[in-house]
């Protein structure tokens, strides 16, 4: 009794484990018409929600040149500002300079120029080499950071290009900084 319970056990799983397989239809198609077959599949795949590699591949370009766009729009807004009489970069405006950095570390081609600028207080000579200074502390950060010297040029306006016109402290506060811009002549 035993062996024979054993044995019904046995067949039991045996043939529910042998069900029929469903079997495919093939169609024959008439030449012209293999393509919209293929397309069909492909629709069903995308209805299915499948994605392909090529499109992961396209939507990661799409979103990394949306990031660029974006980065390259808020460079201008990235400005590093200064003590007075100073170029030493203010642990305040080290975040600013992590996100430049980080955003050129992605952008491999891009270039840029950073521009030293100081309030209308001291001479015109002492202006452009305190706005040199700033802007070649920026690059230096920047080199620390990784990003190749050869891609960023500094310049200095001293204090013939002001951002704030004014005669306050606060205007002479928005006016020492580093300003950022595309470097469009490589």
């Amino acid at each position: 009794m035993k062996y024979f319970l054993v044995l019904l056990i046995a067949c039991t799983v045996m043939f529910a484990g042998c069900a029929p397989k469903a079997v495919q239809p093939t169609y024959k198609t008439a030449p012209g018409q293999e393509a919209a077959a293929t397309k069909d599949d492909g629709d069903k795949d995308r209805r299915r929600g499948d994605i392909t590699a090529e499109e992961l591949a396209r939507a990661e370009r799409d979103r990394l040149r949306m990031l660029d766009e974006q980065m390259r729009a808020s460079l201008s807004r990235q400005d590093i500002y200064f003590e007075y009489d100073s170029y030493i970069i203010q642990a305040s405006e080290l975040p600013k300079l992590k996100a430049v950095g980080e955003w050129m570390k992605q952008s491999r081609a891009a270039k840029i120029l950073a521009e030293g600028h100081c309030d209308e207080r001291g001479t015109v000579e002492y202006n452009f080499a305190l706005g040199q200074k700033r802007a070649e502390a920026v690059k230096d950060h920047l080199v620390k950071m990784g990003i190749e010297g050869a891609r960023i040029k500094t310049i200095s306006y001293g204090k013939e290009v002001p951002a704030d016109p004014g005669r306050s402290e606060d205007a002479w506060a928005k006016n020492r900084r580093v300003h950022f811009s595309i470097d469009q002549k490589g």
